[in-house]
């Protein structure tokens, strides 16, 4: 027997809560699955367990459950992808699919929350315009955001004073603001708390930052300064981005939305349940609803007149194929991510970096989106610098020992206990360009225990994405040597993983049916009633997390199905 039900949801993440919150507010009845664990507030409390959450990566997908395939190019054999890849170490959520379960990526994120600039939403007309017409090259498939920033600015705003957002604003209605960042697009209004207190090696990066001509700032953070609505003021313990919070200070779409979901009696969510079909009418053109193995491994399915796919932008992506809405061939297509370009220094004084969140940290965004100079290097658009002073566990710091360092016997016993309580991070987050040679599809040969196949990343790294990652790394050198380091080294260039949990572009908005899998609001050019969200609605990725992107888009895709739009 077929169920039914007013409105289905599919993961419960970034899109997805927020989603179902303002459905259920509405007084929408919503069936939300997800394919991962409702975790208990059991779990949260006894959550500083580095092996547990770092080493056994248990809010993640495993490849014996997930698998995911890649290939560099067309003329190579993909195989299961590497991810314990770089010096991050193992299975820390990083270079991973995000966390499943209720939460999703945002029960592991570190919480950095930014807007993106005004210019990200014209970032080719940008480049065209300085550069010339072939700077993109042919393989291009780069295109202006159907939307701008003054048409997202309410839903930042929503999602800053609703969630809760920590920070210094820098351009309250077109007048600057001492304290915040300088180079940030207008906003109505200043944050809901004041930024964090700094980690304390923070305060030697923005000097030497100063020094150097640049203009830090605190990183707005989706972590609590002081108590705020269903958020607990951070207790700076250290164990953020990987983990979940133990005082919810942290903000979550699990103890935001979905509490507030749940709150209003209709919101019924059937976790450890993998939707593997979208069912639509005979014509194809409406949808139906849903297929999904439930938590015992049995085929069920529900229907609704409105469904909405609210997973990581590549489950999402390999759920459209899955299911053969790819009429126009563009699912998929204008994979994305970020090159991190992590760098990590020691200094002369002990900076304690197991002491505060990851974004308790300083900013400097002087090179950032069309604000990258001139250059001989052929960068063609920026990057914000971080510094990465906390939520550094004696695990992940002993996968990330200079070249050549031993990882066991007296000469690493020596070296760490020297120098851990004396490293400090920076790093970047360059945006690789939507090209015709980075897509996803599905995998010919490798399939899930239920038979399901494989998503295949096609991906490598540009010349452009190199010349970046070198580009950064001189002036990140320059900044650890001006707050005196005595150590700096730097991951591989190119970055041996594929994946950063940045991953956008896949499912691509757009007005034009042709070109695009789904309009500004996230509906399916093909199939009416169905909506897929997320980072893969990115037309480009700027140099900032995406995380208040996908969430400001969801609230503006709540308000168009309620009709408020």
């Amino acid at each position: 027997m077929v169920e039914r039900a007013e409105a289905i949801v599919v993961g419960l993440g970034a899109s997805g809560g927020i989603i179902a919150e303002q459905l259920t507010k509405a007084g929408v009845s919503v069936v939300a699955l997800d394919k991962g664990p409702m975790h208990t507030s059991e779990e949260f409390r006894l959550k500083h367990d580095e092996v547990k959450y770092y080493s056994r990566g248990s809010l993640v997908p495993q490849l014996s459950t997930d698998p995911v395939t890649w290939r560099a190019d067309d003329n190579s054999t993909a195989r299961l992808l590497p991810w314990a890849a770089g010096v991050r170490g193992n299975s820390e959520p990083l270079h991973l699919p995000p966390s499943i379960g209720p939460g999703g990526g945002t029960l592991h994120w570190g919480g950095a929350s930014w807007r993106h600039r005004d210019s990200d939403f014209r970032m080719k007309s940008i480049i065209v315009d300085r550069f010339g017409e072939d700077a993109l090259g042919s393989d291009s498939t780069m295109v202006d955001w159907p939307i701008g920033y003054d048409d997202l600015e309410p839903y930042y705003d929503k999602a800053e004073w609703e969630l809760g957002v920590s920070g210094a604003a820098g351009n309250i209605n077109g007048e600057h603001v001492e304290g915040g960042s300088p180079f940030e697009s207008p906003r109505t209004r200043g944050f809901p708390m004041r930024p964090l207190r700094r980690a304390p090696a923070d305060d030697r990066f923005a000097a030497a930052a100063e020094r150097l001509g640049y203009h830090p700032f605190q990183q707005p953070a989706a972590v609590a300064s002081e108590d705020y609505k269903s958020l607990k003021g951070c207790e700076y313990c250290g164990f953020c981005h990987g983990f979940l919070c133990h005082v919810n200070a942290k903000q979550s779409s699990r103890i935001t939305s979905v509490e507030a979901a749940l709150s209003t009696g209709n919101l019924e969510i059937r976790a450890n349940s993998r939707v593997f079909r979208i069912e639509r009418d005979a014509s194809g053109r409406r949808v139906l609803g849903v297929s999904y193995f439930d938590e015992n491994g049995l085929e069920r399915r529900i229907d609704s007149d409105l469904v909405v796919i609210a997973c990581y932008a590549l489950e999402n992506s390999r759920l459209l194929l899955a299911s053969d809405i790819n009429a126009n061939g563009q699912v998929g297509r204008n994979f994305m991510t970020h090159s991190f370009g992590w760098c990590t220094a020691v200094l002369p004084e002990n900076s304690n970096p197991f002491m505060a969140p990851l974004v308790a940290a300083s900013v400097i965004d002087d090179f950032n989106c069309d604000g990258m100079p001139d250059n001989d290097d052929g960068v063609l658009w920026g990057s914000v610098i971080t510094s990465i002073p906390g939520d550094l566990q004696p695990i992940e710091a002993a996968h990330n020992l200079p070249p050549g360092s031993k990882r066991w016997g007296a000469d690493f016993i020596e070296w760490f206990g020297a120098n851990y309580r004396r490293l400090f991070g920076i790093h970047n987050q360059i945006p690789t360009f939507p090209s015709v040679r980075n897509y996803v599809d599905l995998d010919p040969t490798v399939t899930d225990q239920y038979g399901q196949p494989a998503l295949r990343i096609t991906h490598d790294w540009s010349t452009h994405d190199r010349a970046a990652l070198g580009y950064f790394e001189k002036i990140k050198r320059d900044i650890a040597e001006e707050m005196g380091a005595v150590q700096f080294w730097s991951e591989p260039t190119p970055p041996l993983y594929h994946l950063s949990t940045h991953e956008v572009g896949t499912h691509r908005m757009g007005l034009d049916p042709a070109t695009s899998v789904v309009d500004v609001y996230g509906e399916s050019h093909e199939c009416r009633g169905l909506y897929v969200v997320g980072g893969g609605q990115f037309p480009t990725l700027s140099g900032y997390n995406p995380t208040q992107t996908i969430q400001a888009l969801a609230y503006l895709t709540a308000d168009h199905i309620l009709g408020r739009r």
